[in-house]
């Protein structure tokens, strides 16, 4: 995986599986990436991951932190985005809600980024946590 901004892997409390998991968002004024390349099987697809989200908005508060699942290029141009997440969606820390599955069969035989990209605005943050990703 590559990783830009306020992008943070941790190995604390809240893992899904494993030992580690990716947290993005973790910071006011912040935007986070989260890539890899693969190459989508000649008979297409799909994303699955696991996703937590916590926030420190208010319940109910309008959307101000967002996490959006997108297809790159190889080069870094949005190809499509697959869903977009906010400080809506949050809920217990720790616990995990699998997403997808997401097709990408437009992509079949091509190879590009799976890209999770989050953007918090100037106060009151919140966490996406990934976990458990997978192409199948």
């Amino acid at each position: 995986w590559v990783i830009s901004g306020s992008t943070v892997r941790s190995t604390g409390t809240f893992p899904h599986g494993g030992v580690a998991y990716m947290i993005l968002g973790v910071d006011n004024s912040s935007t986070s990436t989260l890539y890899q390349t693969v190459t989508i099987p000649a008979g297409g697809g799909n994303l699955n991951f696991w996703l937590n989200i916590t926030t420190s908005e208010a319940a109910g508060a309008a959307v101000f932190d967002r996490l959006f699942i997108e297809v790159r290029n190889t080069s870094g141009t949005l190809l499509t985005t697959l869903a977009t997440f906010s400080n809506q969606n949050s809920g217990t820390a720790g616990v995990y809600v699998l997403r997808g599955p997401y097709n990408l069969g437009a992509f079949a035989g091509q190879t590009v980024r799976i890209q999770f990209r989050a953007t918090d605005d100037i106060t009151l943050p919140t966490s996406f946590r990934v976990d458990d990703a997978s192409v199948q």
